[in-house]
């Protein structure tokens, strides 16, 4: 009867190490950060899933797939913990096959996910490629050794794999951080290159806030390596799924911030200013097609505010780009009112300036929301 009750163990002299085999060790300070922090993240996921059902209105594309999978490998993740601690009677193949395929979903899914929402600032397809190709290498080559370890650690063989699955969960750890540090630190690199461009101070604090979050994921990754080079590898585990929640929540975060921005006219324009690179000569003054948004959101707002406000153009956009708006008026007097209109719209993207790719504002709300349908 003894034999089958869990020993209690003080919090102080609590083991939260790979060394432990079978149940938790009873303690219940232990035991509800354990099930606060599952909780959580159970709560979590299934809200991240009605969000994105919500969000999304075309549910295709990496950036979609990337978001479910993760949220998924955060459920099976923790249900596999719950398991291996909680209920020593469950088949081991098992638990260790969900806890390591939610894992692997959410840890390289969080990754395809940075990656996907890259595609909006960075314009450069070499850098793309080259962290796509570091995502998938570092997976195969951090995913495979620990996956092999986990399974010896729950075998008769426990004290043959604990020393290497030690060493090869703090490298993974390690590797891990250092990927999603490197893809935060080129969103927060491109995101500062916009703030050069005379931006408004509405803009300015919701790219603050974007950079803000980018900084925060960096530091949940910095916790969850502290964990694991104090051997507190149970409890690093525990966490891990709440910590991904987290990081998916501040994605959220983001991408409604990113929504704000492609729909504000000066986001557009050095968007497409940006897409130029700066050794190209400037693109031809004539005006290449117009979407639904230019319309709307650039064209319309814009020659408002310089028929009322002609001050400002001036200030920000130098002399030369003054000359185009006072050839502008010339030419308007002289046409008829439909064209005369287009003039302005001509004269204003001679302005701004154009992308050599088609990447509008409609373009990205389209490929990562569904937002809109083709023309």
């Amino acid at each position: 009867m003894d034999s089958d009750c869990v020993k209690f163990v003080p919090f102080s002299h609590y083991d939260w190490t790979f060394a432990r085999k079978g149940w938790l060790p009873w303690n219940p300070t232990a035991f509800c950060i354990i099930a606060a922090f599952c909780a959580i993240a159970y709560w979590m996921s299934l809200e991240l899933l009605v969000l994105v059902y919500v969000t999304f209105k075309r549910r295709t594309g990496i950036y979609f797939w990337s978001i479910i999978i993760t949220t998924l490998g955060i459920i099976l993740q923790t249900t596999g913990y719950i398991l291996k601690g909680f209920k020593n009677d469950a088949p081991t193949t098992l638990v260790v096959i969900i806890c390591k395929v939610g894992w692997v979903s959410n840890v390289t899914g969080f990754s395809i996910v940075l990656w996907s929402r890259l595609h909006l600032i960075v314009h450069h397809s070499r850098i793309l490629k080259y962290v796509l190709i570091m995502i998938l290498i570092n997976g195969v080559l951090c995913h495979t050794p620990v996956v092999v370890f986990e399974f010896g650690l729950n075998s008769r063989h426990h004290a043959l794999f604990y020393h290497p699955m030690q060493i090869m969960e703090r490298i993974q750890q390690t590797v891990f951080t250092c990927q999603e540090t490197i893809i935060s630190s080129l969103y927060i690199y491109h995101t500062f290159r916009f703030l050069n461009n005379g931006y408004a101070m509405r803009t300015r604090k919701i790219i603050g806030l974007l950079v803000l979050v980018q900084v925060l994921v960096i530091a949940l990754d910095a916790m969850l390596t502290v964990w694991d080079y104090t051997d507190k590898f149970t409890l690093k585990c525990t966490l891990h799924p709440f910590v991904y929640s987290v990081k998916l929540k501040l994605e959220f975060i983001v991408l409604n911030q990113l929504q704000s921005l492609v729909k504000s006219s000066k986001f557009g324009r050095n968007l497409a200013i940006l897409a130029v690179d700066e050794k190209t000569p400037a693109p031809p003054v004539f005006p290449p097609p117009k979407t639904g948004l230019e319309r709307d959101f650039i064209t319309r707002a814009a020659v408002a505010t310089a028929s009322t406000q002609p001050s400002p153009l001036v200030s920000v956009t130098g002399s030369s780009e003054t000359e185009v708006a006072l050839s502008s008026d010339e030419r308007k007097k002289s046409l008829p009112v439909d064209e005369a209109d287009e003039a302005d719209e001509v004269d204003l993207r001679d302005v701004f300036g154009r992308p050599r790719a088609g990447r509008g504002v409609e373009d990205i709300e389209r490929v990562y929301l569904g937002r809109y349908s083709p023309e």
